[in-house]
């Protein structure tokens, strides 16, 4: 069975509108000129007619000054008239017609006549009666001739409107055609954008909208898909973060129960490990927790956070892991709007990270202004990153190839870069192997806490 192309009902109906139209302003335009044309014949048949009743009165005044009857000249006055616009009709005194014919009137043409006020003239005389009744005749002749030569001007116009109709109404749905397909197509899972007709001026906002859609729409589903495949993996590697400490922890758990292990100083050692384990799940967690809230759409909160502050707060919070090898360099004031505990945490992931990874080499904390931006530099002269491991440093869980013994939950520097560009900033790394490794955390200054310049 045959499938009926898309908007093909709507374009014939078009079509029709436009064939409808057009015999409409034709039919419209064929009785406008008749009707005016009639009234102008009718004003100047009027006119004809009077003239004609006056020359008529004149040959009666010149007959009855011969001293002739009726009888006698009223053939001679409907010859002299043939060629008027007029019927002659002349009646004796008992109103018997001795000249001219009376035809029945036709019923269009005495509507019409009564209508534009088209009477006959009456010229009574002594002996009789001269009746001039007009004759539509000639006029009902010459609208019988404008309309045969209308009418198949009309049907040509019909056709060339149903032509012009089709012809506009395919120009018209082409786009609509192209949506519809690209729609469809959408429907069917192809995401790709299409390039559709903008040719048509009328038309080519439509198209350009319906790009525009396709466009973001690709983009959507595609980023839809990216935090669909990041979201399994979080889980992934979250699952199998959490599943070593519980392992152990699950471990001790049955040692302790089936006995195994009876030494008092065994067993304190046993809750020590465990207790270690846990505290290691907790701050996975916590960090999953924060994580996932900052991975949300929701807007951070817009505080004021002094940021020298801020990193101080966070090189104390580390003198118990790093003692003084962290030494902290600070400029001017730098005030920034967000959220206090998630830039905090940025910045203490950061320096807990230089700290952990190069535990034999001093950590440089320096706050710094430059090009209306505030930065935080955290350097050491550590190992530094192999090129695969620096290009992966950001994502989760990511703990590097190298990393040994070295404890952590590789969600350090996600939560940061995940906290600075929540408020708009930027993060940078370099390392590389032998040469330590200096991560930059830029973050836009609040211009209203800035003092006006004289």
């Amino acid at each position: 069975m045959r499938t009926e192309p898309a908007f093909a009902r709507f374009a014939r109906r078009l079509t029709r509108g436009y064939v409808v139209l057009a015999i409409a302003l034709i039919a419209l335009v064929g009785l406008t000129s008749s009707v005016l044309a009639f009234v102008l014949y009718a004003v100047g048949y009027n006119e004809a007619l009077d003239a004609q009743q006056a020359r008529v009165e004149q040959r009666v005044q010149y007959y009855q000054a011969q001293h002739l009857p009726l009888a006698k000249y009223a053939a001679k006055l409907i010859v002299d008239e043939e060629h008027s616009r007029s019927h002659i009709v002349v009646f004796d005194a008992r109103h018997a017609i001795i000249a001219g014919q009376l035809r029945p009137p036709n019923r269009l043409a005495f509507v019409l006549a009564a209508s534009l006020n088209m009477h006959p003239r009456h010229i009574h005389l002594a002996d009789g009666e001269i009746l001039l009744v007009p004759d539509f005749d000639g006029f009902l002749r010459l609208m019988s001739r404008y309309w045969s030569v209308l009418l198949p001007v009309g049907l040509i116009a019909v056709l060339l409107a149903w032509l012009a109709g089709r012809s506009i109404t395919r120009r018209a749905t082409r786009p609509l055609e192209g949506v519809t397909d690209a729609l469809r197509a959408i429907a069917g899972g192809d995401l790709t954008p299409k390039v559709l007709l903008e040719s048509d001026a009328a038309l080519v906002e439509l198209t350009q909208a319906y790009n525009d859609v396709a466009q973001r729409l690709n983009v959507a589903t595609l980023e839809r898909r990216r935090q669909d495949a990041e979201l399994r993996q979080f889980i992934a590697d979250a699952g199998h973060e959490l599943r070593t400490p519980l392992t152990i922890f699950m471990g001790y758990l049955d040692a302790l129960r089936s006995g195994v292990v009876t030494d008092g100083a065994a067993i304190g050692r046993v809750h020590d490990t465990m207790l270690d384990e846990s505290r290691k799940m907790r701050t996975i967690i916590e960090k999953l927790i924060l994580l996932a809230r900052m991975e949300r759409e929701i807007a951070p909160a817009r505080d004021p956070v002094d940021l020298p502050s801020l990193a101080a707060r966070a090189v104390d919070a580390l003198r118990p892991l790093a003692g003084d090898r962290v030494r902290l360099t600070q400029a001017d004031e730098a005030t920034l709007l967000g959220d206090d505990g998630e830039l905090y945490e940025a910045v203490k992931n950061v320096i807990e990270n230089a700290v952990r990874y190069a535990p034999d080499s001093p950590v440089e904390v320096r706050v710094a202004r430059a090009n209306g931006t505030a930065v935080v530099e955290v350097s050491d002269r550590g190992p530094g990153m192999a090129p695969v491991d620096a290009q992966h440093a950001f994502d989760r869980f990511y703990r590097g190839s190298t990393h040994g013994e070295v404890e952590g939950s590789g969600l350090g520097l996600a939560i940061a870069k995940r906290a600075v560009e929540r408020v708009g900033g930027s993060v940078a790394l370099e390392t590389a192997p032998g040469l330590g490794t200096k991560v930059a955390l830029s973050f836009p200054i609040d211009k209203s806490t800035e003092p006006n310049e004289p």
